[in-house]
């Protein structure tokens, strides 16, 4: 039937995200990591995805945003805990630097 969902398309959105965020593709990867939340808004993996897309387009209060929506949903996902602290610090790190 063509209005059904391909289960496993989340999981394809999620990893194409993942493969144009480490080509440097924010837009892209944010398009897909909020087209998986779409589908699947109750999967962690999701917001872990879009708030790696939005900490590579510095748009660090979305990307924290992002990673708290995903521990909401898994407290104690690692992955995702070591992004949320990562992502707080970024923005000082660059003002430190520059």
């Amino acid at each position: 039937m063509a209005n059904e969902i391909d289960p496993h398309a989340a999981i394809i959105l999620s990893n194409r995200s993942m493969c144009l965020a480490r080509m440097k593709e924010g837009t892209e990867a944010l398009e897909d990591a909020n087209a998986c939340i779409s589908l699947r808004p109750d999967w962690p993996k999701a917001y872990y995805r879009a708030g790696v897309a939005y900490t590579l387009l510095r748009r660090y209060s979305d990307a924290q945003k992002a990673f708290l929506d995903g521990l909401k949903l898994s407290p104690n996902n690692q992955e995702l805990k070591d992004a949320f602290r990562w992502n707080s610090i970024t923005p000082l790190l660059k003002i430190i630097i520059i």
